[in-house]
């Protein structure tokens, strides 16, 4: 059976660091940082792609939380994009861009992304009534974590003599 793609909204942040900065904490898979998620790590290059393997939370019901395993393919075009495709992992079909603008000495991150589920129009209704919300909110909740982040990082470099 087929799919049939179903878009999540977009999401921007505001982060006050530069761009190449907030570029270089995207692409450092398999960092180790104090409370950070999603745990990563980089199977293979190729091409100027990478292999990462993911595991990530997703809020499920009832303040509960499931670890999902993917594997992506992980395009990074320094310094204004990296584009990640799901190789393995729930979904028959997953993109996501993450697009940094600098907008003076800060950088906007914009979060862009499509899914498909299996089981084609049955898939396609579960994914619109469920499962573009969960995702939604498990990005919005990445990036804010993404922004403390930066924007600490940017602040410690800046205080540094």
């Amino acid at each position: 059976m087929g799919f049939i793609p179903i878009r999540i909204s977009s999401i921007e942040v505001l982060i006050h660091a530069s761009r190449q900065m907030v570029f270089q904490s995207l692409i450092a898979f398999g960092a180790e940082t104090p409370g950070s998620e999603p745990v990563s790590r980089v199977l293979s290059q190729d091409k100027g792609r990478l292999l990462v393997e993911f595991e990530t939370p997703i809020p499920l019901l009832f303040e509960k939380r499931k670890m999902f395993r993917t594997v992506e393919w992980v395009t990074p075009r320094e310094p204004e994009m990296v584009e990640f495709e799901e190789a393995e992992g729930p979904f028959a079909m997953r993109r996501e861009r993450l697009i940094l603008e600098e907008e003076g000495e800060s950088t906007r991150l914009k979060y862009e992304a499509e899914f498909g589920m299996h089981g084609w129009v049955l898939g396609w209704l579960l994914g619109v009534l469920f499962i573009r919300r969960k995702l939604g909110h498990a990005v919005q909740e990445h990036m804010c974590i993404l922004k403390e982040t930066n924007e600490a990082q940017a602040q410690r470099s800046s205080s540094v003599p």
